[in-house]
């Protein structure tokens, strides 16, 4: 278990049981807990059932429930517990009062899309991804998952032509490269609020902010790497966290390591 020190008022669990209950409880968070093995057995409402491989568990702040591992012998599952500022930012991102996020009627959900989005989150968090990766990624999830299953359903506003905020941004982007940029950098450059920032911006280029910011890093990587930088060197220029985070994305974008790129380039 551990707080996220770039977003604040998330705390976030990976485990995996084979023995374990846990008695009739609640949180003052909002819960998320994806399954990705085995099972549980959890009764909430009155109502007993069964998470699940692929399964997402939602219980609002203060609902009473109860779980444990059960006859499946095994529970690995990663979960997220959303605590009042986490839930108050978001609603700032959607342009919404935090009063007025809506309630989930069923605990257990059944989203492919959404399933996988939390666990892709929370596997970029676990080996400490960049700011504006996880920020973007854990409001896309929480949007989805508000719009898709909340009771009664958020209304945001329309995504019009956003040329001249875009520009901006990708300016920003390709000239702040090497540093720590945030979704709140971005959204404060803009005056707009998170999401309907992300959603220009995807409308305009046809990525979201933090894979843009990826493909310039990326773009930079490759003339230092051509100059003789260091793939270790080159990774900390750009701005990646660390060179795993280069060599990851360097090679899904080229085919190759930035070693082997760097090899090739300055074989002659």
């Amino acid at each position: 278990m551990w707080a996220d020190p770039d977003i604040g008022g998330l705390l976030m669990m990976r485990a995996d049981f084979t023995t374990h209950s846990f008695a009739p409880h609640v949180h003052d968070e909002l819960v998320i807990a994806v399954t990705e093995a085995g099972g549980s057995e959890f009764r909430s409402r009155g109502i007993s059932d069964e998470a699940d491989p692929g399964s997402v568990l939602v219980f609002n702040p203060g609902e009473p429930h109860s779980g444990s591992v059960g006859a499946r012998k095994r529970w690995r599952y990663r979960a997220f517990y959303l605590a009042e500022a986490a839930l108050a930012q978001f609603a700032k991102d959607l342009d919404l009062h935090p009063e007025a996020l809506p309630q989930f009627l069923t605990n257990k959900l059944r989203d492919k899309r959404l399933y996988e989005r939390f666990v892709a989150l929370h596997t970029i968090a676990e080996r400490t991804g960049s700011v504006l990766d996880k920020q973007s990624e854990l409001l896309i999830a929480l949007a989805r998952l508000f719009m898709t299953h909340g009771d009664p359903l958020p209304t945001l506003s329309r995504v019009g032509s956003e040329k001249t905020a875009v520009s901006l941004l990708t300016q920003y982007l390709q000239d702040n490269h090497e540093t720590s940029i945030s979704l709140n950098d971005l959204a404060e450059l803009t005056e707009m609020s998170s999401f309907h920032l992300i959603r220009s911006f995807n409308k305009e280029v046809g990525l979201s902010p933090h894979a843009y910011l990826t493909q310039v890093r990326v773009r930079r990587a490759r003339d230092l790497l051509e100059s003789g930088t260091s793939p270790a060197e080159t990774a900390a220029t750009v701005g990646f966290y660390d060179q795993s985070a280069l060599t990851r994305h360097f090679k899904r974008t080229y085919g190759v390591t930035p070693g082997q790129y760097a090899e090739a380039v300055t074989a002659n």
